[in-house]
């Protein structure tokens, strides 16, 4: 489905809150964005289906005093098109089929979420397919008005004729041939308006049209005027529809200048008729590229959104022409107050949209704010009757992070409005992104913001967790890791911040960070008479820089050290999948005399395939065989299998994840050359770890 249609409204109408919560918390697992409500008894499910905007119900049939047939009614009573699906502790063959003919969609059994959750997807994309095809059906009858009003406003004479009558003809058309009131043309044949001599002519001419076997679509042909005059003129001819029927145009072009109907075609093709303000294509239009200037960092724009409340009273008060009054009366408050550079369009049957570059964010937000003051001011006489109207705004401000789908910046405009509404409207707010809502774009560019600001103002500090030798090896061994501090003062993890690091390339400059700072450890520990080997993850960005290698060595001669005391570690996955870059990488870096690891190591088909092309010192094997060590055999047999043939080739094998003294135990009688893990030591600042404890 869409990106504006990803929210999905539910409504569940069971006896126990318990159960809604449960459903709400399963859909939002599966990444499903998800808005409910929850309605005891018919009371209860009529309110919110008067007050709030429902995609699906989810109905308990199970329920003593409240039926699905009743809620079925109550759906049509309050005049929405909504889905329902039936719930049931006991679902048989009788009740599904009962289920469905009382107006179900489907029928799920109560325990089963994993089943509920497909149908729910199913029919909130279905509900979105139909809403999808009322919004085309009223956007077609608004392309037929237009099209009516340029027919109408036409300087070339054109008229439509089905099986060769007429059954539509604009003015100039009628005036060509002299007849005032179409009544007297319509029904005549196209032939009887031609001179004898060529009607049969223009009979084999239509009759090649209808079956698209005509060279060209033109005709000279003499016409008859009604006072028996002859006319010489140039007839196109195309297959077209009128009403929903197929027949054929005819365009009698005029020499004269065109350039004003052109001017009106362009006006009536970017405006609604209504208010006069622009239409939403045109909006759309520009907000397309509006997003891709914000993105490439030429300017901030901003959609304000408007939108009437409770318009379905005052549409039931006053009827639909009585409404379009007070849409219009409004357009007027937002032209009138809006910046003159911005962009006002009617957006929807009762809402609005301001599109326009940022010069200050508080002017945008002040303007919002304003719009439903004046609204409320403001009075529309609608025939013998004086209305007032409230409405609500919305603000969504466009930068570099904001997702470049349109229809999802619509969607944050329009959920926030529809917040407001529900608080009672009359009031404006700007849209702030909340966890989970924000696109993947916006949460990677405010991590990859934060990392260089810590970088820049030194947020970010060394990590460091010992690696411990099982067969009494000499020495000491640290993997590097980091902890960045937030301005606020809140920490950010690895897990937390690696995989946007990776995908806006900040992962690159992390990597640098930690490798400068092993080589200042390595320094200082050297001075002190401690020999300390450095393991320094590497990104898969950092894989394909060319220069890694020249630079390291550059430092390792600045810092007056050889690189032996430096091991490089790569990931599995990403050597495999980046070999060429990742040989090269190794050879460099072998050249200055530095170790070489592959972490995550073993879960392909042949892992000790990859040791041929790069001959790594150690390999850290993948934490999945880390998972119940003590109790899981298979595992333990995997570990075994990897410890010995790695012995073979005079690699060293590292397991991580060692949390408690079984897995310790167990790790012991596996031949691997090193353990680490929280039950150790957890990643500390310092270098504190006493070796000889094991």
């Amino acid at each position: 489905m869409q990106n504006e249609e990803k929210l999905i409204r539910l409504l569940i109408v069971d006896e126990g809150f318990h159960k809604a919560e449960q459903i709400t918390s399963s859909l939002r697992a599966t990444g499903m964005q998800v808005r409910a409500e929850f309605a005891e008894d018919s009371g209860d499910m009529c309110d919110i289906l008067e007050n709030k905007t429902v995609d699906l119900v989810l109905f308990s049939i199970d329920l003593p005093d409240f039926n699905l047939s009743q809620a079925q009614h109550l759906i049509r009573e309050c005049g929405r098109h909504v889905s329902i699906i039936a719930m049931g502790k006991k679902i048989s063959r009788k009740v599904t089929v009962e289920s469905i003919n009382e107006g179900a969609q489907d029928v799920v059994a109560s325990d089963n979420l994993d089943h509920l959750i497909q149908v729910i997807k199913r029919e909130s994309y279905n509900i979105n397919v139909w809403r999808r095809a009322m919004r085309l059906e009223l956007e077609f009858q608004e392309s037929e008005k237009r099209c009516q009003n340029l027919l109408a406003n036409s300087k070339d004479a054109v008229a439509y004729v089905h099986e060769g009558m007429h059954i539509y003809a604009n003015e100039v058309y009628m005036e060509l041939f002299g007849n005032p009131d179409f009544d007297e043309l319509e029904g005549t044949p196209i032939i009887d308006m031609v001179d004898a001599s060529q009607q049969n002519q223009l009979k084999s001419f239509l009759r090649a049209l209808s079956k698209n076997e005509n060279e060209a679509n033109q005709l000279d042909l003499q016409l008859i005027h009604s006072s028996g005059e002859q006319i010489s003129a140039t007839l196109e001819f195309s297959r077209a529809s009128y009403d929903g029927e197929p027949c054929t145009q005819i365009l009698i072009r005029s020499s004269s200048d065109t350039s004003e109907l052109e001017e009106q075609i362009n006006y009536l093709h970017q405006h609604d008729l209504v208010t006069g303000l622009y239409n939403r294509q045109y909006f759309m239009d520009e907000l397309k590229s509006s997003i891709a200037q914000a993105v490439n960092g030429l300017h901030q724009s901003v959609i304000i959104y408007i939108a009437i409340d409770n318009f379905q009273s005052i549409r039931d008060m006053v009827g639909i022409s009585g409404c379009d009054i007070l849409i219009g009366d409004i357009a007027t408050i937002l032209k009138d107050n809006a910046d003159p550079d911005h962009i006002v369009a009617r957006f929807g049957a009762y809402s609005y949209a301001c599109l326009g570059k940022i010069k200050e964010k508080y002017l945008a937000e002040a303007f919002a704010a304003k719009v439903p003051e004046l609204v409320e001011q403001h009075i529309s006489e609608i025939g013998d009757q004086s209305i007032s109207a409230t409405c609500s705004a919305s603000v969504v401000f466009i930068d570099e992070n904001s997702p470049d789908n349109p229809n999802e910046l619509v969607s944050r405009a329009e959920k926030t409005c529809d917040a407001l509404q529900d608080l009672g409207g009359g009031r404006s707010k700007t849209y702030i992104p909340k966890a989970g809502e924000m696109t993947l774009e916006e949460e990677d560019g405010i991590t990859a913001n934060l990392i260089r600001e810590a970088l820049y103002h030194n947020r970010i500090k060394g990590m460091y967790q010992p690696i411990i030798g099982v067969k009494a090896q000499g020495g000491e061994r640290y993997i590097s890791s980091l902890e960045i501090s937030s301005e606020d003062g809140l920490t950010i993890y690895q897990q937390d911040y690696q995989a946007a690091a990776e995908r806006t390339g900040t992962a690159k400059m992390l990597d640098r960070w930690k490798i400068l700072h092993a080589i200042k450890k390595i320094s200082e520990t050297n001075r002190r008479g401690r020999k300390i080997e450095f393991f320094v993850p590497l990104s898969a960005d950092s894989i394909q820089d060319a220069g890694l290698a020249l630079w390291v060595s550059e430092n390792l001669a600045k810092s007056k050290i050889t690189g032996e005391q430096l091991v490089f570690m790569i990931n599995e996955g990403h050597a495999v999948n980046q070999l060429k870059a990742a040989k090269t990488l190794f050879k460099g870096l072998k050249q200055i005399h530095c170790q070489f690891a592959i972490d995550e190591f073993g879960t392909g088909l042949n892992p000790f395939q990859l040791v041929k092309h790069i001959t790594a010192d150690y390999i850290r094997v993948n934490r999945t065989y880390m998972e119940n060590l003590s109790q899981n055999n298979e595992n333990q047999d995997s570990i075994r299998e990897i410890a010995y043939q790695a012995g073979d080739m005079k690699i060293n094998t590292i397991t991580p994840g060692v949390t408690d003294a079984a897995v310790l135990s167990v790790l012991w009688t596996l031949n691997v050359d090193f353990v680490h893990g929280e039950f150790l030591q957890v990643p500390q600042k310092d270098l504190s770890y006493d070796f000889s404890s094991m």
